[in-house]
């Protein structure tokens, strides 16, 4: 009887375990089948000629909280959405597309074209979360001449939280990414170029990697922590500018922001490098390469204006490279304001750490390396 009793329960433990199996393999499938598909399945054209607006929305809107949504290579022309009008700090912005539920958007080499005279983005995301963002090319027909920094906004995160951005390239908006009111969210592997604007700005917003980020040839802060957020982190970036006559532009600025990580990142060709300023405190700039610019990294009051000249303070400055400043200046590093900052390990070329209290200067004359180019 015994051994009846146990070969029925390893019958009935092995039907358990095949169903568990069937189930499992059957859920998957059903899961596979359930990705959307914005031509096959909702007629998006991707010729470059029709417009796609309306397509691609409906097959957002018809996307399953937590589904994925693929829209394959092609060319897709969007168009102003009246309808869709964000207002923010800065103002207001429209856009083609919107997303307010968690879903992901796989774009594979799909490139959208908008127009720039329109003013226009492409995609609102506002008051969700898990929203994630893979591939495709935002392109605007031409780099807006007119209008406010936020009129063409490629990607705006607006309320929006644990969502991500990645590997996608922007070109000819006014801003490329704007994180707005947005936290605990990556933006990563992430181009954005030729902007009227920032080509990343995280604004009053918390606890955002930006990582491993190309913004090149743009406006205003080109990468910009911004608006009073803290816990950012801005890791592996390269952040240029090599347009003849573009002198005065600003490579990642820290502005009001607090205990944020600016760390190994590439700045070069700006006035400003790395440009901390506005009431910072207590932020990390670490392991930077910074070199021709007229300031390679400054602590400064701001640009002008009550509110925008606050000091900063307790600002951490180590191991960067801070090296040939742009010809003619000698600011590799420029401290002019502000207390409890530390600079150490750095290294500079002689004559190039300026500090405004002298006594500070001396001390930290000895903490950080100087080099001497015959």
């Amino acid at each position: 009887m015994t051994n009846k009793k146990t070969a029925r329960w390893l019958l009935f433990l092995f039907g358990v375990f095949g169903l568990i199996v069937i189930f499992s393999v059957g859920q998957n499938f059903w899961l596979t089948e359930k990705q959307i598909d914005a031509k096959t399945q909702f007629g998006a054209e991707g010729d470059g000629m029709a417009d796609d607006t309306k397509a691609i929305q409906t097959a957002i809107d018809e996307t399953p909280i937590g589904g994925k949504l693929h829209i394959p290579a092609g060319i897709y022309k969007l168009s102003k959405n009246p309808d869709l009008k964000a207002s923010t700090g800065y103002g207001d912005s429209y856009f083609a597309l919107k997303i307010s539920k968690p879903i992901t958007i796989v774009m594979d080499e799909a490139i959208f074209k908008t127009e720039s005279d329109g003013e226009y983005g492409v995609f609102w995301i506002v008051d969700t979360a898990d929203v994630h963002l893979k591939g495709g090319f935002l392109m605007g027909d031409k780099l807006p001449e007119s209008g406010s920094l936020i009129s063409n906004i490629a990607i705006l995160l607006q309320d929006s939280q644990k969502s991500s951005i990645e590997n996608v390239y922007t070109r000819n908006y006014s801003q490329g990414i704007h994180l707005h009111h947005a936290n605990d969210n990556v933006v990563r592997n992430v181009t954005s170029e030729s902007n009227y604007g920032s080509g990343i700005i995280n604004f009053a917003s918390d606890y955002n990697t930006i990582e491993s980020c190309v913004v090149r040839n743009s406006g205003d802060g080109h990468l910009s922590l911004f608006g009073g957020g803290k816990h950012n982190l801005v890791k592996g970036c390269v952040v240029m500018e090599d347009r003849p006559g573009y002198t005065d532009q600003q490579g990642i600025t820290v502005e009001s922001e607090k205990e944020s990580v600016i760390e190994k990142n590439t700045v070069s060709g700006f006035y400003y490098g790395i440009d901390v300023k506005n009431g910072a405190e207590s932020n990390v700039i670490e392991g930077n390469l910074t070199y021709n610019n007229e300031f390679n990294i400054a602590v400064r009051p701001g640009d002008g204006g009550n509110n925008l000249m606050t000091p900063s303070y307790n600002i951490r400055i180590a191991n960067n490279l801070a090296l040939n400043p742009r010809e003619g200046s000698e600011r590799g590093i420029y401290v002019n304001i502000g207390m409890g900052h530390e600079i150490q390990g750095n290294t500079i070329e002689e004559n190039n750490l300026i500090i405004r209290d002298e006594e500070l200067r001396v001390t930290y004359q000895k903490e950080n390396f100087f080099v001497k180019f015959e």
